[in-house]
């Protein structure tokens, strides 16, 4: 078992705004892009909230040096993950299998002002949804890739640590590589979650 926790992440969407770009852009505290139908979604780029469940305290030290790092970017929440967590409802994905967190409305709020300042004809941005999601990190920000012992079969690729746009498509091929031509084009060592249990 690798040790990965999760940090929320949230992102909303405008209705139709009166700009044009063609471009992702992240700055300050917000990231956005323009959809083609003229809406923009305006991501909450460096703020996370970590949602304090049991695997926190199991692994929790593994994260302090990372969680100084980022100690001024990083929020900590408990509230009702930490509950279902405590009573096993993230332990079994074969009976909790969406995840729905609730979006950091503050942190949006604060992001729609800078896109504000950026681009002011636009004036007051409004929402007509946001949604949030959980992206898994790990304690050094590498992924883990390995296929298992036990089941035969079984690969992981996990804890991409908010890369996963960028290396995902790599981490794809050398998956896909290792499931049909049982090996992998690289040394996947590094990328191996034994590297935790010295730790």
């Amino acid at each position: 078992r690798h040790p990965s926790l999760w940090v929320r992440g949230s992102v909303g969407r405008t209705g139709i705004l009166p700009i044009e770009m063609r471009k992702l852009v992240v700055w300050g505290k917000c990231a956005y892009r323009q959809r083609p139908d003229g809406r923009v979604n305006i991501a909450v780029a460096e703020d996370g909230f970590h949602d304090l469940m049991l695997d926190s305290i199991v692994h929790g030290f593994k994260f302090l040096p990372l969680a100084r790092r980022n100690r001024r970017n990083l929020r900590f929440s408990l509230g009702k993950p930490a509950m279902r967590s405590l009573m096993g409802e993230f332990a079994d994905f074969t009976t909790h299998r969406t995840l729905d967190p609730k979006p950091d409305w503050k942190g949006l709020r604060r992001a729609a002002e800078r896109f504000s300042e950026e681009y002011p004809t636009v004036g007051s941005v409004r929402y007509e949804r946001a949604w949030a999601g959980y992206i898994d990190y790990m304690p050094d920000e590498l992924p883990v890739m390995e296929a298992l012992p036990k089941p035969d079969g079984l690969f992981v690729a996990a804890g991409l640590s908010g890369h996963g746009f960028g290396i995902g498509p790599v981490i794809g091929r050398t998956l896909a590589d290792m499931i049909v031509k049982g090996r992998a084009e690289y040394n996947l060592a590094p990328f191996s979650s034994a590297r935790f249990n010295s730790r």
